[in-house]
């Protein structure tokens, strides 16, 4: 082959995986297609300059010269195009100038078949080059005015740019300079050039290109891909440690059996090469998964009864949930004829059986120390136990309480949870069904599941150990605002047991009194009635229920609320105001959690104001975002919040108060986060706070 050939092949095979790269990574992205355009008519003009160079006749040398001419046409436009997208100029000027200069293109590749443009080769000693035709000067001009205005943009983009955008422009705007640079010296040869014969180096230019833009695009994220190199170090390796070998091979074997070689025979053979590579590697997964499904049918669905598990294992938090699913997997799936979980209870200082199937009750251990030699012997194994494997072993007084234990537990394999470095569970899985043997590529993938296994089951444990704190914290803060209405409501109280008390002592002295009975009777059944009613809503609030989501009408909600406060409001001569809408949507809540919302809202606004002052309670219908709303906008006209503390007070145990314990706000808004609803705050120092709720609609 032509050793000038080396520069025009490389760079139009890096050209082309470069864009194998490029729209794999973000192919639906029009900055990556359009630099994939560009990358394409680069390797296009590459390829016919390394054809015209191994040209053996003048024929084949006008055929390539075709070939490099659709590269080099098209190379100002789609360059531009990629500038305009990467500056963001695209305006209806610019869309017009890139249309003219696509135009452009296609006019002039189509001259050339008539010869206007390039209509003859010069052979030169390192190959053929085109000779430039009569409109040769139109494309070189017009050439020249594409590229220079497209490196007007990129300049005048990078003076604007600042960061990472900065550098990702100064890079490509370097890359161009250096390979539209070297480029021009191609058109020198072209218009005249042979009377000097200079070697045009724009094919060496294309290179340093590549290796900028591929800089530009591992250091600086150029077109958001940040493993493009990564991957494309593979590929080079594997182009450099293989593919050139072979083309070597397929050169040398010429000369060896036909005593002679054809630079263009070795070339397509090579580039048949590069391209079966790239396909094979394209469809060998799915080559393999069409094998496996048709002859390894067993083998197969075994592998995607794994990936399912692995999948469950990911996305459960629910310990019972996950053993359920996994279970049947094992039984239904593998073939296991038995299954059963054992998880630590550290309280019990044991190993407790969570769940088991296809196990006789009557055989199952329920419950196995953590002092068992078993355990710290499985715990230093730390893989995957196989009981045939140990009894084979022999007479080893060490494995035989092993053998022994796992002959109890009925397990052929034990699969141990191992997080921390501590043993917090494991699996027992029974002999197959069908009577064969686990195999070591079944174990492999069932330590694989034990490993995820472990952290999804840590996860899950630390998922409910956070439920159980939450729900203290809720609890705490519940029995905090009691306190707070406690003493109110003990006022609250006193009047009406004083009306009932008045009636009693009077009833022996007028019990004659008709008017006096029929009167006081009904008044005291009303503050029976009355005392009731508070007594309820009290013990309703602090009842510490779980969850329960119902469609409830937010304007009776917030009326029961407001009861539970109203005595403490009118002690310090605050006056509450109601503005609810009359024909409000139902919304899906949990009464008592928002009315704990509410009630942290309220006494916070009652705090804020201290005396002579207004709470205004409205209630809307709203649309946020295409999604209905119900929205409590809670407004006070207290001492407010500083601007830097707006920021911490949905944070757990922040407090402004002399004695708050900093836990209402952030229990309210996680209850409103579960309620896939927003709490908003807006306040202004000295002038007054405003809580906006908003909570989906029902409807």
């Amino acid at each position: 082959m032509n050793n000038y050939a080396i520069f025009p092949l490389s760079a139009a095979i890096l050209n082309i995986l470069l864009v194998f790269f490029i729209l794999k990574q973000g192919g639906n992205k029009k900055l990556n297609r359009s630099f994939a355009m560009l990358c394409i008519s680069i390797s296009i003009w590459n390829f016919g300059y390394l054809l015209l160079y191994i040209s053996n006749s003048r024929d084949f040398a006008l055929f390539s010269r075709q070939i490099n001419f659709l590269g080099a046409v098209f190379a100002p436009s789609t360059f531009l195009y990629f500038v305009l997208i990467l500056t963001n100029n695209i305006t209806k000027r610019t869309s017009i100038i890139s249309f003219s200069a696509f135009s452009f293109s296609v006019i002039l590749f189509l001259a050339n078949f008539r010869g206007f443009t390039t209509y003859d080769v010069i052979q030169y000693s390192w190959g053929y080059l085109p000779k430039a035709g009569k409109t040769g000067f139109i494309f070189t001009s017009l050439f020249l005015i594409y590229v220079l205005y497209a490196h007007f943009l990129l300049f005048g983009s990078l003076k604007k740019s600042s960061g990472v955008k900065h550098n990702q422009l100064k890079y490509v705007l370097f890359a161009a300079i250096v390979g539209f640079g070297g480029g021009i010296t191609n058109f020198l040869v072209v218009h005249g050039g042979y009377k000097i014969a200079m070697y045009p180096i724009g094919n060496a230019s294309a290179l340093l290109w590549q290796g900028i833009i591929a800089y530009a695009i591992y250091k600086h994220h150029l077109m958001d891909i940040n493993v493009v190199i990564k991957r494309g170090a593979v590929y080079a390796i594997l182009s450099l440690g293989i593919l050139f070998p072979s083309g070597l091979l397929i050169f040398f074997a010429q000369w060896y059996f036909f005593g002679l070689t054809n630079s263009f025979f070795s070339l397509l053979t090579f580039s048949t090469l590069v391209l079966a590579s790239l396909v094979i590697l394209k469809v060998k997964p799915d080559i393999e998964e069409y094998i496996e499904r048709k002859l390894f049918r067993g083998k197969f669905e075994y592998k995607k009864a794994l990936r399912e598990l692995t999948e469950i294992i990911v996305s459960f938090l629910d310990e019972k949930e996950l053993f359920k699913k996994a279970g049947t997997i094992f039984t239904k799936d593998l073939g296991a004829e038995k299954v059963s979980f054992f998880m630590l209870d550290k309280e019990k200082r044991a190993y407790t059986l969570r769940t088991s199937q296809s196990v006789p009750g009557s055989k199952v251990l329920k419950e196995i120390s953590r002092d068992d030699p078993f355990f710290k012997w499985l715990k230093e194994k730390s893989g995957t136990v196989v009981k045939e494997e140990l009894e084979q072993l022999g007479d080893d007084d060490t494995i035989k309480p092993i053998v022994s234990r796992l002959q109890s537990l009925e397990a052929e394999v034990c699969i141990p949870f191992l997080a921390r470095d501590d043993l917090i569970g494991f699996i027992n899985l029974g002999n197959k069904r069908s009577g064969a043997m686990y195999s070591h590529e079944d174990l492999e993938l069932l330590e694989h599941v034990g490993t995820q296994a472990s952290v999804a089951l840590e996860n899950a444990r630390l998922y409910q150990e956070m439920e159980r704190t939450q729900i203290l914290m809720r609890r705490s803060d519940r029995l905090s605002s009691l306190g707070s209405l406690t003493a109110n409501l003990a006022h609250e109280l006193r009047n009406p047991m004083a009306t009932i008390k008045t009636f009693l002592d009077l009833f022996p002295e007028r019990y004659k009194d008709k008017e006096f009975r029929s009167d006081f009777l009904k008044l005291t059944n009303s503050e029976v009635d009355r005392i009731n009613a508070l007594v309820t809503e009290l013990l309703n609030f602090a009842r510490p229920t779980p969850p329960e989501f119902r469609k409830e009408d937010v304007n009776a909600v917030i009326d029961e609320t407001l009861n539970l406060v109203a005595v403490e409001a009118k002690k310090r001569d605050i006056t509450v105001d109601t503005n609810l809408q009359t024909v409000l949507p139902l919304a899906r809540l949990d009464k008592n959690q928002i009315k704990q919302v509410l009630l942290n809202i309220f006494l916070n606004a009652v705090e804020a104001i201290s005396a002579h002052g207004t709470i205004t309670v409205t209630s809307r219908s709203i649309r946020k975002k295409d999604t209905a709303y119900v929205q409590v906008e809670i407004t006070d006209t207290g001492k407010g919040i500083a601007k830097k503390q707006l920021d911490s007070i949905f944070d757990p145990f922040f407090t402004t108060k002399e004695k708050g314990v900093g836990l209402g706000l952030s229990i309210s808004h996680q209850i409103i986060q579960e309620h896939h609803g927003i709490l908003e705050v807006a306040s202004k120092p000295k002038k007054g706070t405003t809580f906006s709720i908003s909570i989906p609609s029902a409807d």
